[in-house]
């Protein structure tokens, strides 16, 4: 995506002030600093905000799409076929300071519940009252790979307003229309200006994954029973994922007033494909491990045209273990290449002689 260069200068003295002014037209949240951790929080307008986090903050903001638990509908305990939807979010609201990694993540999660068959109502509602803000990354944190998945730190795609940081400031620049409806309306602290983020080289190579339909063909491989004890299925990794989207339905009571809820679900836990009669076709975890590494590098890819995993390196950050499903994508793509060269080798000295 080409972004149209108008950049506008936001000093650091004005940050606050432009911050308020953004709450002023919606409900605006933002990373903010707590005991050594990033996390995002609504501005209250009397905070002071100091500075962003220069690249992938420990929360991803699929929980504001996709909330951990999602009431889909209401219903009267003691009647029979009382079930009706919940109603939808309205309010307006920023969120501002999304990494590429995680805008990445919204379009995957935009193919999972938009633009499949069965529409996700709610979920088109939190998409349609969020001006979403990115920002450019100031630096690849240690287990950062977005640049393996076709994505870098200086990406727009998705971004109503992307933002960089400078020696005294920031430069900020509208992509959308609704973008810039809301530059404009906080105009009175920036200032144009000629400058405009420089275009850098990023790292590559980290994970590097062979093609889905290579992968594919290492379903049966035996390199999955390899990978069968470096994982306690406590479920971490699906959840800190920007794009893991797998969820349960269950009914819930309170006080005679039930709720129809979804919540979030794992395909690392034992129980998660476990059929009603008992047979579990993924019991054992190398199973489970072979399940979510082809569904992030192979099935999403058959489903919707891209693989789902977006680089930003969580998986590892939360891993008891210090583990990665691209970690063990890369080792098997390892394997498979070695396999292909061996092969090709062996063609070459079982070549014909004419001489």
């Amino acid at each position: 995506m080409t972004v149209e260069e108008n950049w506008m200068k936001l000093r650091h003295d004005n940050l606050n002030d432009f911050l308020s002014g953004l709450r002023e037209k919606a409900k605006l949240i933002i990373p903010r600093k707590k005991e050594g951790d990033w996390k995002w929080e609504t501005y209250q307008g009397s905070d002071v905000v100091r500075d962003f986090p220069p690249s992938l903050i420990d929360e991803s903001v699929k929980k504001f799409f996709f909330p951990k638990r999602r009431p889909i509908g209401e219903f009267e305990t003691d009647e029979e076929w009382s079930l009706s939807p919940v109603d939808r979010p309205e309010e307006k609201r920023i969120i501002m300071g999304i990494h590429p990694c995680d805008m990445a993540g919204i379009e995957y999660m935009d193919q999972v519940f938009l633009e499949s068959d069965k529409k996700d109502e709610l979920y088109a509602a939190e998409r349609d009252r969020t001006v979403l803000i990115g920002m450019y990354c100031d630096e690849m944190e240690e287990n950062c790979h977005c640049t393996d998945r076709n994505i870098t730190p200086q990406t727009s795609e998705s971004m109503d307003i992307v933002f960089t940081t400078t020696e005294d400031g920031y430069l900020l620049n509208s992509i959308s229309e609704e973008g810039k409806e809301v530059l404009e309306s906080v105009s009175m602290y920036l200032n144009k200006t000629d400058e405009k983020p420089e275009e850098e080289e990023w790292p590559e190579g980290k994970y590097e994954v062979a093609p889905p339909e290579e992968l594919l063909n290492s379903y049966n491989d035996e390199i999955w029973e390899e990978f069968a004890d470096i994982c306690l299925t406590c479920g971490a990794c699906t959840f800190a994922c920007p794009t893991c989207t797998c969820f349960l339905v269950t009914d819930e009571k309170h006080d005679g007033e039930g709720e129809r809820v979804t919540v979030w679900d794992s395909c690392q836990f034992s129980s998660y494909s476990k059929m009603s009669s008992g047979h579990n076709p993924r019991e054992m975890n190398s199973d489970r491990i072979r399940n979510r590494v082809l569904d992030k590098f192979a099935y999403s890819y058959e489903r919707h045209g891209e693989i789902s995993c977006t680089g930003c390196g969580r998986c590892v950050n939360v891993c008891p273990l210090d583990r990665s499903f691209p970690q063990i994508a890369s080792t098997i793509s390892e394997k498979i290449m070695n396999s292909k060269n061996s092969a090709s080798q062996e063609l070459s000295k079982g070549g014909i002689n004419y001489s």
